[in-house]
């Protein structure tokens, strides 16, 4: 099962999406679920960065993603940075209500 831990500051901001884990829906190469999840995770990267022009931190290895948004970076840089990320969070809430058995979502204030 994939668990993806959204992780909010003082304001109800997101700060960290962390996401672990492998969805077992398929054998690897035909796992619909994680391409999904990979793809949503990555596209969150790129938006944040390319787009938001923020330098997010993040850490990935096999089965494992932790992205963190800065906190010190201009407000319009940070407020774009987190529509994309809200946005992505959106999505992968639709995968866990499509495949409930694959991915689980959850929402916490403070660090993970």
């Amino acid at each position: 099962m994939i668990k993806v831990t959204v992780v909010l500051d003082a304001r109800g901001k997101i700060r960290e999406l962390l996401i672990r884990g492998h969805a077992g829906y398929a054998e690897y190469g035909k796992d619909i679920v994680c391409a999904a999840v990979s793809a949503l995770a990555e596209t969150a990267v790129i938006g944040i960065e390319e787009v938001a022009g923020v330098n997010a931190s993040l850490v990935k290895r096999e089965g494992y993603f932790h992205l963190t948004v800065p906190q010190d970076d201009s407000e319009e840089k940070l407020s774009k940075a987190g529509i994309i990320i809200d946005t992505i969070v959106l999505g992968l809430k639709d995968i866990a209500r499509t495949y409930p058995s694959h991915i689980k979502v959850e929402t916490k204030r403070g660090g993970v």
